[in-house]
């Protein structure tokens, strides 16, 4: 008897560390860690990341007073902007990757993907 009243001690004293605390009804909850979308929300909303790089040119391109109503695509990897879509011409295409490149964390600015004026760009 006194080896099984052992055995159950030990089986307790190894089994108790690995339990999840439960709250009770006075106790306060445990202070939750944020979920990983509003931390990636923060993240996407710290200047210089790519998420941010991307809003931020699509928002300066579509300020632009002199640009024509335009549906570019801006993809952020790593900071290397990619510029896609229809153009009226090869000047309105630079004056593109020129705002790109004025936006912090920008690295490089392709615009091969961009169609000027019904025709790929060179």
């Amino acid at each position: 008897m006194k080896h099984l009243h052992l055995r159950s001690v030990l089986l307790i004293a190894v089994t108790l560390p690995t339990c999840t605390p439960v709250a009770t009804a006075g106790a306060p909850a445990a202070q939750e860690s944020p979920p990983a979308a509003a931390l990636a929300q923060g993240v996407a909303d710290q200047p210089g990341s790519d998420a941010w790089i991307t809003r931020e040119i699509k928002e300066r391109l579509s300020s632009a007073a002199d640009m024509p109503g335009m549906e570019i695509h801006v993809e952020t990897r790593g900071g290397m902007v990619s510029l896609s879509g229809q153009v009226a011409s090869q000047a309105d295409a630079d004056r593109m990757v020129n705002i790109a490149r004025t936006v912090e964390g920008v690295i490089s600015v392709d615009d091969s993907r961009l169609i000027i004026g019904g025709k790929p760009s060179q």
